[in-house]
């Protein structure tokens, strides 16, 4: 990776939609060179996809949590298939530490955080315990770009 593949992750994640017209004239080269570039940072995996940020608010999921899990090593690959099927939880680490996995998702309301954390992910087999946070606020939350 050079300085423009740099730029271009950086202007990518600061505007997804921007053209490869307007991003060639930005870095003054052409538009093939911008396409050739993304499509050579796709190949690497160094770009994974393109998405759409949502306010998850807007949209009925005001509610944003961590769950912390203890899990039984030997059922932490069925574990983590399991919860990365749960469509309301969006990052799922596997961390070190004094907990196991970090699953981090969002909810309609209380009910929904309880059906999610006590009736859904608790019964999974191999979790031994859980420890469930509230975010109250977000401070900050842009796509991962170390550039």
């Amino acid at each position: 990776m050079d300085e423009l593949d740099r730029k271009l992750l950086e202007a990518l994640r600061d505007e997804g939609r921007i053209s490869f017209r307007e991003l060639a004239h930005q870095f003054d080269v052409s538009s093939q060179t911008i396409s050739d570039r993304i499509v050579k940072m796709m190949e690497k995996k160094i770009i994974k996809g393109f998405t759409v940020v949502v306010d998850q608010a807007e949209i009925g999921y005001p509610i944003t949590f961590v769950v912390e899990l203890d899990v039984d090593l030997t059922k932490m690959e069925e574990v983590q298939e399991e919860l990365s099927a749960y469509q309301e939880l969006y990052q799922i680490h596997v961390v070190t530490g004094d907990h196991d996995i970090l699953a981090l998702g969002v909810a309609k309301d209380i009910t929904h955080l309880y059906e999610i954390v006590e009736k859904r992910i608790s019964n999974i087999a191999g979790i031994k315990a859980t420890k469930t946070l509230l975010s109250l606020k977000i401070v900050k939350e842009v796509p991962k770009v170390m550039v």
